[in-house]
Order: C-alpha cells, then structure tokens, then sequence
C-alpha cells in the first residue's frame, strides 16, 4: 500500500480463546475439535471481511502463526508479537497453555515492534513489589501510513477483574470458616487485580507520555481494558480531557498556548471523538446477561477535529455486534464473546 491514504480503519478485536488444536486454553479438555476449529476459522474469516479493517490489535492470542496467516487472506501483510504464549512452570502437559498474548495485524508497514517495558522507578513510586510484570505484554509498534504519519500504536489486555487468589469452587456452605474464606479469597483478590490492572495502565500512560516527548506522533491505543474507562482505576488514561487545574490554575483560565502541552499529553475516546457521536452506547461484552463496555480505541490529540493541531477526525465509531446481541447458532456458535469495535479515521487534507 503505497499510495497516499485518505482514510483508514482501526480495530480492537478479543478472539476469545484463539488456539489451534491440538493444543488447549487452561485445562486439557479445552481442545478444539477439527471441526469447531474450522468454525471458528470460518466465523473469524466472515468478521474480518465485514469489518475491512486496516490496522487491527487483538487479544486472546494464543496460536499467533495460524492467526498471521489467516490475515494475509485479508491483505495483512505485516504482523507482529512481542512475546510467546505461555505455560505454567508446573504444567504438566505440553499442550495446555493459559497465557495468551496479544498481536497487531496491519495492512501498512509496521516498522518497529516492541514490548512495553516495566519502569522500575514507577514501580518503587508506586511501592509495588519489585518483580511486578505484565499480566500480558503490551504491543509499541509504529505503523506509517503514507499521506498521513508514522503512527505510534499500543496494543494492550488489561489484567482481568478475576481473582488473582486461588478459591476453592465446591465450598462448603455449612462450613462457615470456609464460606468466609472464599469471601476473603474473592474480595482481596479482586483488589490485587485491580492493583495490577491500575499499575499496567499506569506504566502504559507513563511510557506514552515519555515517547511524545521523545518525538511527537499520532498515538493509538487499543484494547481490552477489562474495565470500565470511567473507572477509578482506568480513568487515569484520558484524565487529561477532564482535567479541571493545572496547579492553582484553572484549566478554563489557561490561554490556547497554555493549554497545548495537556492537550499534546492526553488521550481521547474514539466514541467521544467520532463526527456524529451516537446518544448510546452498546456492551462490547456480556458476562451473567449484563453488558460492559470493556474494548477501547483511544486517541491522541491528532485525531481530535475541535483540536486546530490535529491531522485527522474520527468520522464513524462502529461495533460489530450482531453476534452477541441476536446469534444464529449455526454462524456464530464459535464466535468471541466481545465485539470488535471498529474506527474509521479520515485525514485532513
């Protein structure tokens, strides 16, 4: 694609569980079977010619070589990860895995990849344990797009809100040492997720600040957030738009000038930013038939249209959700329980 580019679309895409037999998610029984496998081949292969996205981050990876060569048929040509599936250390078969990793499928050349790395003065500052790590690695790649930029692109999953803690599931409900037990085991280690959910967005947010610094460029981050971006422990990574003072100086009282360096450093909702915002906004995920917003693409100031600096405006905000809110069993029985949310980005001329 060398030619100049007058749109483009970004995507955010969960797989769910993407891995090719004969290997399994978590436990031995979770193998595909050849036949579900090509389901959901077959599934994957109709959303992403729905979608026609050109720039797509994904999450539950944990076979990266079919899922690379399945986007080629879509005219990804390049694709990345910056890290292997994993096992456990006393996973005793060689076929279970229960680390997926996250990958970044473009249909412009990405010429850099690379893991966030964990900011061990951050860590001290933030009096976490020294060994902390990524629940997953997140994705810096930059992408250039000709007649646009070299865009800076994170892809992320969030640690989930499960229990970091073992439970024991068949408690005992006569037992009540063990009911509270299980109480304390789901309560605490809630808390260590969102501890380790806070941090990774923090250490994200720090070393998006740092590389505009180093050189400004368009920033793109997607993902799955597992949160809500409104969320106490998520709303750090586009606190800057809803910054009220800067000091003992209101943000209302700060001339245009002043105001550029908080604009350069935060990121926007691409829901927000699009052209004709929508009044609702639907789940890209359902757990226990409640719906959650937990899949984000977040932007840099670039593709702000009220920002005089920017160089392009979110023009369509769209989820591809008919999987999730009215399934036909026979197409969407292998079909991921998020929906991928889909941008489209037109540059200014």
């Amino acid at each position: 694609m060398n030619e100049f580019i007058s749109t483009f679309k970004l995507c955010t895409f969960n797989l769910f569980n993407y891995i090719q037999p004969p290997n399994a998610f978590y436990e031995l029984d979770n193998i595909f079977s050849e036949a579900r496998w090509l389901k959901k081949e077959q599934w994957l292969n109709n959303k992403l010619a729905e979608i026609g996205a050109d720039v797509i981050g994904f999450q539950e990876v944990f076979s990266p070589d079919a899922l690379k060569s399945l986007v080629s048929q879509h005219g990804f040509s390049y694709f990345v990860t910056v890290e292997a599936p994993g096992k456990d250390a006393d996973q005793t078969s060689d076929h279970v895995f229960n680390k997926p990793v996250v990958a970044l499928a473009s249909k412009f050349p990405i010429i850099s990849a690379e893991a966030v790395s964990v900011d061990k003065a951050l860590i001290e500052r933030l009096h976490i344990q020294p060994e902390f790590k990524f629940s997953r690695a997140p994705i810096r790649a930059e992408i250039k797009i000709n007649g646009f930029a070299t865009m800076l692109v994170y892809v992320v999953h969030l640690k989930s809100k499960r229990s970091k803690f073992d439970r024991d599931f068949n408690v005992n409900l006569n037992d009540e040492g063990a009911v509270m037990q299980y109480l304390l085991n789901d309560i605490q280690g809630g808390w260590a997720s969102s501890i380790q959910r806070g941090t990774e967005a923090s250490i994200i947010y720090q070393d998006i600040c740092e590389q505009i610094s180093k050189r400004e460029r368009p920033v793109v981050m997607m993902g799955d957030l597992n949160d809500s971006i409104e969320s106490a422990t998520l709303k750090l990574l586009v606190a800057g738009r809803e910054l009220d003072r800067v000091g003992t100086r209101l943000v209302s009282s700060l001339t245009h000038k002043e105001r550029q360096p908080i604009a350069k450093l935060s990121l926007y909702d691409a829901f927000i930013l699009q052209a004709n915002p929508s009044e609702s906004r639907w789940p890209t995920h359902y757990f226990a038939n409640k719906g959650s917003v937990l899949d984000y693409i977040l932007l840099s100031k670039d593709f702000d249209a009220r920002n005089d600096q920017s160089l392009a405006e979110v023009t369509h905000y769209h989820l591809s959700n008919s999987h999730l809110e009215n399934p036909v069993y026979e197409n969407d029985a292998e079909a991921s329980d998020h929906a991928p949310v889909v941008v489209t980005v037109t540059v200014r001329q």
